[in-house]
């Protein structure tokens, strides 16, 4: 039996596949020199974010006695409109020299001391509390006497005028006296023209 032509299949099929892959090879070899490779695209960069504005440091304050960072555009408005005055009233200045006069070796004469400075609120409810700091918060005594070795207040001294008989300012004196008649501080009540004398108070105070 002649076997020959099946010898020859194998190496035709290889023969025909070389040229057929040849031909592939030629063909796109023409077609990448006609049209060329198509451009590589570049990938896209990220988003470039803008840079943060730098905010101004603010000037430090030095003349507190210590340097802190603040913003004059919170206060600066208020502090333009600012200027002195005088603390005290002429009848006022009168009256405490009258008052330094009087009093003896121990005790000193405070003018306008705020009352929650010497009364302070000190309740089971602290709201209560912070309602009963507000009512007296911004009121204020015209003077005090105080010990000098413990700091207490040992008599308060009112002095009023012709404005104590305004209705809000009779609700704010009746406030004042039960504040003083709880805590058991004296509070002495001058009007003008009146004699101010408070040396006998001290007879029996310990100096």
């Amino acid at each position: 039996m002649d076997i020959s032509h099946l010898l020859l299949t194998p190496v035709r099929l290889a023969v025909e596949i070389g040229v057929v892959g040849a031909a592939i090879v030629v063909v796109a070899g023409a077609w990448r020199r006609r049209h060329g490779h198509p451009p590589a695209i570049p990938p896209c960069p990220p988003a470039q974010q803008p840079a943060p504005t730098p905010m101004p440091a603010p000037a430090p304050v030095a003349d507190a006695g210590f340097d802190v960072p603040v913003s004059m555009t919170d206060y600066g408005w208020a502090v333009r409109l600012y200027q002195p005055a005088a603390l005290l009233s002429g009848w006022e200045r009168r009256v405490l020299s009258t008052l330094v006069a009087q009093v003896p070796r121990g005790y000193y004469v405070c003018p306008q001391v705020r009352l929650a400075d010497f009364i302070v609120p000190r309740g089971p409810d602290r709201d209560a509390n912070r309602q009963a700091f507000f009512k007296i918060a911004s009121k204020s005594i015209d003077f005090v006497v105080t010990h000098v070795q413990s700091g207490t207040v040992v008599l308060g001294i009112e002095l009023d005028d012709g404005t104590h008989g305004q209705p809000e300012r009779q609700y704010r004196d009746g406030l004042v006296d039960a504040a003083f008649a709880h805590t058991g501080i004296p509070l002495l009540r001058f009007s003008p023209g009146g004699r101010v004398d408070i040396s006998g108070y001290f007879r029996a105070a310990p100096v």
